[in-house]
């Protein structure tokens, strides 16, 4: 009997014993798996990998050939690889790096895509401009952008070869940027002949997260899927609920072919009872999911918080609510001050205002082309100072050796090929010697400005710096707003000069958020983690965007006409964004949670969570 067969005969077959029955390379059937908060699908995953290499290792090994594992952040990577001990027969990357490695070398594609893609965006341009009322700010920044695209469609000859970072920059002329890549991806996937060559290098693609794969991405590995489905086996895996990013496929459920396993798992195995029934309530008007506690589950604790006040510089009233959940939960973590809790914010600049790196994030993220950067660590400013810097320092406050090895391992000055090229290495070893004896100085007895650890490294050049900033460096520190021009690297020179002019503490609190290593973070940033004690911190006014409102989903604002013709047309909108958010920040608690509501009216908010069967009465305070 077949394993089909077998899984067909199994009156409750589970989602694992479906998956495994999925991928076999004699007879594939693709599948999505749905998997809620808490449910273990990393668990899944990796068992049924781990299960598929160890079936098929001989004939994946003589066939050249590698499973392949799409998932959304380097760090979610790591740990699937580390889980699969970095087995050379499975390809685990995030879908930049996967689209990247498709197409590259396909240069002439490339280069004809290109120029189709940028005939069009100068012709959309030229009908901006012709329509433009005056010389302004935009019209400015549309022309600048039609030349710079005029100037690269004429030189795309003179490129034999692109090249690609999915984590770096791609400033020079023959680079491509992150959005192009993921279209040209999507366009060449489902044809021959990268659709050849995608299901001969991986006869399995599992995409970890596909709620959240680019929607013209996945798009095209469903239509890859479907031309050759007998030797291509496309496994999804995720939560429509936990759509959290924009250019996700909407309504991928509903694109699932009809053929294919829909395995689920509705064992919530991270959050107590209480915090299930929570989450079950928020996505009961989505669809008809509903989770189930573990066995032997604790019953947990939710409280909401609701209060007119305004965030204040010190947030005060954030600390006042753990007391309190302090004294209701019994848990005296709660009062421990901010450690003792995960609380999430909506906008890396809360957690700015709340951590004090607020002077160092805001100029960095005004300057449009630095905040993918920004957000994933990647931006030189910060590997300086976030992977070489500090590092130095914490060595410092250990001993003189780790100190000495910190600088080693950094220091261009100690790398062997300077050491053969100078004719004198004790001078070096003793100028390097100074140069950290300097460095570490200037935190003996004050915070030191970043304009003044910046100096000492330029003129010693114990580490490198990046170019922008050594021309910042030139200029010196500044507070003037930015220059009215669309020219990058003034803008970016110009956010340093900003940067150049605060205290290094806060850009040592920066590198410790940034790093995980705070007890704040962003209502996006923790999907997939979990926490003892949540607080989530909900206040559109702080946040600033528009793209969520809390203050609508409770009923305090009405849904725009907007909002209500997206959800006719079964559109994304406000509330179904927020909505999705605050199932993602609830679902993480695994013992307790508190719900903080800055908002207008408390009591509208309060009487709507209490309709909406979310909370009770007594489960809700008003401040």
């Amino acid at each position: 009997m077949s394993t089909m067969t077998e899984i067909a005969a199994d009156p409750k077959p589970s989602a694992d014993d479906i998956i495994q029955a999925c991928l076999n390379l004699d007879s594939p059937r693709s599948f999505f798996l749905y998997a809620g908060a808490g449910s273990g699908k990393t668990h899944s995953l990796v068992v049924a990998v781990k299960s598929l290499k160890d079936r098929e290792r001989e004939r994946l090994t003589f066939e050249g050939r590698q499973i392949a594992i799409i998932t959304y952040t380097n760090a979610a990577c790591e740990e699937i690889a580390r889980r699969l001990e970095h087995d050379p027969l499975v390809e685990v990357s995030t879908i930049h790096a996967f689209a990247w490695r498709m197409i590259k070398g396909f240069n002439d594609d490339i280069r004809d895509w290109l120029r189709i893609k940028l005939a069009e965006d100068i012709r959309e341009l030229d009908d901006k401009l012709d329509r433009a009322r005056g010389v302004n700010k935009t019209s400015r920044a549309n022309q600048a952008s039609r030349d710079s695209k005029a100037r690269r469609l004429a030189n795309l000859d003179d490129i034999p070869v692109f090249t690609y970072s999915p984590t770096g920059d791609n400033r020079t002329r023959q680079s491509l940027n992150h959005s192009e890549v993921i279209q040209m991806a999507a366009a060449f996937i489902p044809k021959s002949p990268l659709l050849d060559v995608m299901a001969d290098r991986h006869p399995v693609l599992l995409i970890d997260e596909s709620q959240d794969t680019n929607g013209a991405l996945m798009n095209a590995f469903l239509q890859a899927q479907a031309a050759i489905p007998e030797r291509f086996c496309l496994g999804l895996l995720g939560d429509t609920m936990q759509r959290i990013y924009n250019d996700g496929k909407v309504g991928l459920d509903n694109a699932i072919p009809t053929d294919w396993a829909k395995p689920e798992k509705r064992i919530n195995r991270r959050c107590p009872t209480r915090v299930v029934e929570l989450i079950n309530k928020i996505r009961a008007s989505v669809d008809d999911h509903e989770q189930i506690p573990k066995p032997g589950a604790t019953r947990g604790t939710v409280r909401m918080f609701c209060t007119r006040r305004v965030a204040g510089a010190d947030f005060n009233l954030e600390d006042q609510i753990a007391q309190r959940m302090g004294v209701i939960t019994k848990d005296e973590q709660w009062s421990a001050g901010a450690k003792g809790r995960k609380t999430l914010i909506l906008e890396h600049k809360m957690a700015g205002r709340r951590m004090g790196f607020e002077g160092v994030f805001s100029p960095l993220y005004e300057v449009e082309h630095l905040t993918t950067g920004l957000l994933d660590g990647t931006l030189p400013l910060l590997k300086l100072f976030f992977e070489r810097v500090d590092p130095i320092l914490e060595a410092w406050k250990a001993d003189d050796f780790a100190l000495m090895e910190a600088v080693r391992l950094r220091s261009p000055l100690l790398e062997p090929q300077h050491l053969q090229s100078v004719p004198n290495q004790l001078d070096v070893l003793e100028s390097v010697g100074k140069a950290t004896k300097a460095l570490c100085g200037l935190f003996k007895d004050k915070d030191p400005l970043i304009e003044e650890v910046a100096q000492i490294l330029f003129q010693t050049g114990l580490l490198a710096l990046p170019e922008r900033l050594v021309e910042a460096l030139a200029q010196g520190a500044t507070t003037d707003t930015p220059p009215e021009t669309t020219d990058r690297d003034a803008l970016e020179v110009h956010a340093y000069r900003i940067v150049l002019g605060r205290p290094y503490s806060e850009m040592a609190a920066f590198a410790g958020y940034a790093n995980g290593l705070s007890p704040f973070d962003t209502h996006q940033g923790v999907k997939g983690l979990e926490f003892p004690r949540v607080m989530v911190v909900l206040n559109d006014e702080e946040a600033g965007g528009f793209l969520f409102s809390y203050e609508k989903l409770f009923g305090v604002v009405p849904a725009s006409p907007n909002d209500v013709k997206n959800q006719l047309a079964g559109k994304d909108d406000a509330l179904s964004r927020t909505r999705r958010l605050l199932y993602v920040t609830c679902s993480r608690a695994e013992e307790s949670l508190a719900i903080v509501v800055y908002t207008a009216q408390p009591e509208v908010a309060k009487a709507s969570a209490v309709k909406a069967g979310w909370l009770k009465e007594e489960e809700i305070a008003v401040l």
